[in-house]
């Protein structure tokens, strides 16, 4: 009976296992960079918590609203869930269902408990605001599910419950407590001083140059969206495939190619044009505070670093298809290895002069649990 229940949501569930981890990879990434931006470092413990956190938020979604039945007709016509409105049913429910009974209820506690931490640990709530928070996230999920995701399912697909509320509210409770007592004996860290991160470790470094494709990637991708629209709008089509646009004409694969140039424009805008007059510091190390230039060179020196690391940034993240892509993912993956071993890039082994120590920030290791 209960495996027949569940096969209305096996392909639903299989999505939100799939994308659950990897979409709060990407939501961590802007945190771990304000975190950068405010305290100036990050250590490997602080991105744990910032990605477990958000890991933990959208299991809110796609845990308790996302596994919605496949065939949401036949789910529909063969199910119909009635609220349960009586605050006390769990008592009746544990003379009756027992050990189930308490499971559930103890998963319903446990289930909020990260979230009533969080609120307390993370965002510094006060309990007065907290409280009806958790209430009112219990409330939405109990209310989406009731409503079949408020009219998208067509059906409520998980019964409401209020004594889910309750015990929800409780979790999330006892959690806010734990955090209270966590202030008390681990306090977080003050910022340190705004200087210039010369050595920054592997999170450090990731995630401002995250930032930097990131902006890179809006541009070239609104840039190329814009011509491409521009020509299929105000273009005339031609029998053979062509646009004829003003006195042009433009082949499809011209636009991709225009594509992958604009792409690399903005890679060498953002790690080239960018940080070379500013000490190092492309927009994303800016946000983070640091620079990608990890020695003092002058002249010959820093032309070849900024070339050799262009065109490792370029062979990278570049927009290369079939082979080339390969070859790229290989290049990535050595020199992964090759930081693993050294704690540092092969271009930052070009010569250089060390920063002094008042001018910069501690050094990081590759966790960035120094300094």
């Amino acid at each position: 009976m209960l495996s027949t229940y569940l096969d209305y949501f096996s392909g639903s569930f299989g999505i939100s296992l799939v994308f659950w981890p990897l979409a709060s990879l990407i939501l961590t990434l802007p945190i771990l960079a304000l975190i950068y931006n405010r305290y100036h470092r990050l250590r490997l413990t602080a991105a744990m918590a910032a990605y477990l956190t958000v890991l933990y938020l959208l299991a809110l979604v796609f845990f308790t609203l996302w596994p919605m039945p496949d065939d949401r007709a036949a789910f529909c016509a063969t199910h119909h869930l009635s609220p349960q409105l009586n605050p006390l049913q769990f008592l009746t429910d544990l003379s009756t269902g027992g050990r189930m009974a308490m499971l559930q209820i103890l998963l319903n506690v446990v289930f909020f408990l990260p979230l009533g931490f969080i609120m307390g640990r993370v965002f510094r709530w006060r309990f007065i605001l907290a409280l009806p928070v958790a209430l009112l996230v219990s409330l939405f999920i109990e209310t989406a599910q009731l409503t079949g995701v408020f009219g998208i399912v067509g059906c409520a697909y998980r019964l409401f419950d209020v004594d889910d509320l309750i015990w929800n509210t409780s979790g999330a409770i006892i959690g806010y407590l734990v955090a209270m007592v966590a202030n008390k004996l681990v306090p977080t860290r003050q910022a340190d001083a705004a200087q210039l991160v010369t050595n920054p470790g592997f999170i450090h470094r990731a995630v401002s140059l995250a930032l930097d494709l990131l902006l890179a990637t809006i541009l070239s991708m609104s840039l190329g969206m814009g011509v491409t629209y521009a020509v299929h709008r105000l273009g005339t089509y031609q029998l053979d495939g062509h646009y004829r646009f003003g006195g042009l004409l433009i082949a499809p694969s011209a636009l991709d190619v225009f594509g992958m140039v604009v792409n690399l424009v903005m890679l060498l805008i953002f790690e080239l044009l960018i940080p070379l007059p500013r000490r190092g510091r492309t927009l994303g190390a800016t946000f983070t505070h640091m620079t990608v230039e990890t020695k003092q060179r002058h002249g010959w020196s820093r032309f070849l670093f900024y070339l050799f690391r262009t065109a490792v940034i370029l062979a990278v993240f570049g927009p290369w298809t079939g082979n080339v892509q390969i070859a790229t993912r290989i290049l990535a993956l050595l020199l992964l290895v090759f930081y693993l071993i050294k704690r540092q890039m092969p271009y930052d082994l070009l010569p250089g002069t060390a920063y002094r120590e008042e001018d910069t920030g501690a050094e990081e290791s590759f966790d960035d649990r120094r300094g």
